[in-house]
């Protein structure tokens, strides 16, 4: 870095004069001096990109001198230059917020390369990750030619999204446009491959496990441990925003990582119903027709009698729970203080569930809210966004107290969500469900390039409320807007989160069995 100004402090800075004179010569400006305090005085009086701090001076130390000048200037660098390998003293100046350190006897190459790694690190490692993921995009459109399954599907997206917290460490633009460009080509191929094989899956044992199969394949197993089993489920949480907290549960317990697919459509009335149902809509709309009403009312109110569904589905999977389920719903700070007041009661109930929804109302206010659009304009921001909701949550105290239990959680969510970034026009009666990304009604049509048009609801699974009622998905990342009033609703809904169609972001979701750890 060109004219650079340095900040030498040696007692012994004479000796190390040919030092010096190497850094100039790179273009670097040295000021030196022989003692802490001047050091201290310099660096008030003066700016300076870097400090070589002398650990072993008399007067005051380098520790002393370091713990000074960063009460002066935090965020300046600082190069520790040491004779001394005890680990103690390391640790006190790695606590004191050193950048990098040096053992003598140092040469200039040592030098040169603690100073590119403080002020280069970035660029190198843009570099470094850029040649990686030109690999991996190498390889990942190999795999998409071998026709791939969908459990090479379900690899793939994690792939995809473990690489996206990877690409937010560094800021290159071409790097994220990239992977945006490759990302939306996936969902062009899975998009596709999910046409061609969903109504298979519901007919077949050869196929993901669904929505319905939550409970049976994740939940209900955890029965027999005899310890509390705890559902978690986070509405409206795609992979990678559950990665963004991975590390933080890994903290707590022994968490082993799943991924299951959602039923179509990808939205609370129908997924999360099919998740605590064990059954797909039309099963639930034909054995409970109390519980779901027609699409003309609030969707929300679908989702009413989680809990009777909840308790019809184990007692159907031969589960007899005493006591018997508690179920608690969480939209805002007292209800999910209510659970942290609760859970040392639940240590000896059989299954407690938790249903957290600030994720969805997030992503609903964002496509109103001008603040929360300025603060989350994209995929990198949603996923901080995520990560820092969890760790000032009700919820992640909530499971540091779960963790204290010899306790089982199932974390999981009932859909995910896609930032839509293309219009496509449908066309259908004023009846038609008011959903962007799905649409519910009479005589619907949309361009068969962005969306998968279901005729026939039962084969989807699908309830109807007559013989001409169909159903449609968007692709990709596109939404649907009524002709007659195109660009308002362009001017609404462009950039938004959304959900109810057919995308990895949606379809593909996590679910982490977690287990508390061993004391």
């Amino acid at each position: 870095m060109k004219h650079m100004r340095i900040l030498w402090v040696d007692d012994e800075i004479d000796l190390l004069k040919p030092f010096v004179l190497f850094l100039e010569e790179k273009d670097y400006k040295v000021t030196t001096c022989n003692n802490g305090s001047d050091a201290i005085e310099l660096v008030v009086d003066n700016k300076y990109d870097l400090v070589i701090l002398d650990e072993m001076m008399p007067g005051l130390d380098g520790l002393t001198t370091l713990m000074e000048i960063k009460r002066i200037n935090s965020s300046l660098p600082i190069i520790m230059v040491t004779k001394n390998e005890e680990e103690g003293l390391m640790d006190k100046a790695i606590a004191s917020q050193i950048s990098d350190y040096l053992i003598k006897p140092i040469n200039p190459n040592q030098i040169i390369m603690a100073i590119k790694k403080i002020f280069q690190a970035d660029e190198i490692r843009a570099n470094q990750i850029g040649e990686q993921y030109s690999k991996f995009v190498g390889q990942l459109n190999q795999r998409l030619f071998a026709s791939p399954g969908w459990e090479e599907w379900s690899q793939i997206y994690r792939d995809l999204s473990y690489w996206e917290l990877q690409i937010d460490q560094v800021n290159d633009e071409g790097l994220q446009q990239m992977h945006f460009l490759q990302k939306r080509d996936c969902n062009t191929e899975f998009t596709s491959f999910v046409e061609a094989n969903y109504k298979k899956w519901l007919q077949s044992d050869d196929r993901p496990n669904l929505s319905f199969d939550v409970i049976s394949q994740y939940v209900a197993p955890n029965f027999e441990a005899n310890v509390p089993v705890y559902m978690i489920i986070i509405d409206c949480m795609r992979l990678d925003q559950y990665i963004a907290i991975q590390p933080y549960i890994q903290e707590l317990f022994e968490e082993e990582l799943s991924t299951y697919y959602s039923i179509l459509p990808t939205a609370t009335p129908f997924s999360r119903n099919s998740v605590f149902s064990g059954m797909l809509p039309i099963d639930i709309a034909k054995r409970f027709p109390d519980y779901w009403v027609t699409s003309s009312e609030m969707d929300n109110s679908r989702n009413r009698n989680e809990h009777q569904l909840l308790d019809e589905h184990i007692e159907d999977l031969g589960y007899k729970l005493d006591p018997a389920s508690k179920y608690v719903k969480i939209f805002n700070m007292e209800e999910g203080n209510f659970v942290i007041r609760k859970i040392e009661t639940w240590n000896k109930d059989k299954l407690v569930v938790l249903v957290y929804n600030f994720l969805d109302l997030l992503a609903h206010h964002r496509s109103k809210d001008q603040i929360l659009q300025e603060t989350i304009p994209h995929e990198e921001g949603l996923r901080a966004f995520t990560k820092h909701w969890f760790l000032h949550s009700s919820l992640y105290e909530a499971l540091k107290l779960i963790a204290k239990q010899d306790a089982i959680v199932v974390i999981t969510t009932d859909h995910g969500s896609i930032k839509v970034n293309r219009a496509t026009q449908v066309i259908g009666d004023r009846d038609a469900s008011i959903t962007v990304r799905y649409k519910e009604g009479k005589n619907l049509s949309a361009n068969d390039r962005h969306a998968i048009f279901v005729k026939k609801p039962a084969e989807y699974g699908l309830p109807s409320k007559s013989i001409v009622d169909n159903f449609i998905f968007a692709k990709d990342d596109y939404y649907f807007v009524y002709p007659n009033s195109y660009h308002q609703y362009q001017r609404q809904y462009n950039g938004t989160f959304q959900h109810g169609g057919v995308s990895m972001e949606e379809m593909i979701l996590p679910v982490a069995v977690c287990r508390s750890k061993k004391k």
